[in-house]
């Protein structure tokens, strides 16, 4: 069952959340992961609203992107991200496991121009929110088809060090994904199920 929702989550259940920016793959990567229709957008920012689905044990949330959208005032944006974050506030212990999924194509390049304006890349921003509020934090490389294969290994690298900065003392919990070419897909199913599996929650039902 699906549900789109913008009001809160429903019964005891756990979540799984997945979080991002805009255009980073998150409903693809949904999709991957669940072989169910979710919805894409055609640009970034076209999501506005979380969007369920019950997965039997947990209940898996679909985030709004955050960062830029098209079309959209630095008024709209920063109201989204605000939603975003309270709402994965309002949640709180109910979050199981938190996805954070980074587009590892150009992270490098995103975190360098915002560094460069003495400010902290969103994607680093977000993942030390969810490392305050879930004890479970997996960073899903997206896009790695888009890498040079001589180039992985030192995107991979770049993005682990940022990671370790932000939060020094959690071990980042990395999977690099195509969720286009459904790459490495099994990995990322198997790091949310031992994820949930220390929590005590029940494999889903993908």
């Amino acid at each position: 069952m699906q549900e789109r929702s913008r009001s809160k989550v429903k019964g005891g259940k756990p979540l799984i959340v997945f979080a991002g920016r805009s255009n980073v793959g998150k409903s693809s990567t949904i999709r991957a992961l669940t072989g169910r229709r979710v919805r894409v957008g055609k640009r970034p920012g076209s999501t506005r609203w979380e969007f369920l689905i019950d997965l039997g044990s947990i209940i898996l949330a679909d985030m709004a992107g955050f960062g830029h959208m098209a079309g959209q005032s630095k008024a709209t944006i920063e109201e989204t991200k605000i939603t975003v974050i309270h709402r994965l506030e309002e949640w709180g212990k109910k979050i199981a496991v938190a996805i954070l999924i980074v587009d590892v194509s150009l992270f490098r390049v995103l975190v360098e121009r915002w560094d460069k304006r003495g400010e902290i890349p969103v994607d680093i921003e977000f993942y030390g929110f969810l490392s305050e509020i879930s004890s479970g934090v997996i960073v899903a490389a997206n896009k790695i088809d888009k890498v040079k294969k001589s180039k992985i290994s030192y995107e991979l690298d770049y993005l682990e060090m940022k990671l370790r900065e932000a939060v020094p003392d959690t071990e980042p919990q990395i999977v690099p994904i195509s969720a286009s070419k459904r790459v490495n897909i099994s990995h990322l199913k198997e790091t949310i199920e031992a994820n949930l599996d220390r929590r005590g929650v029940e494999k889903p039902e993908w």
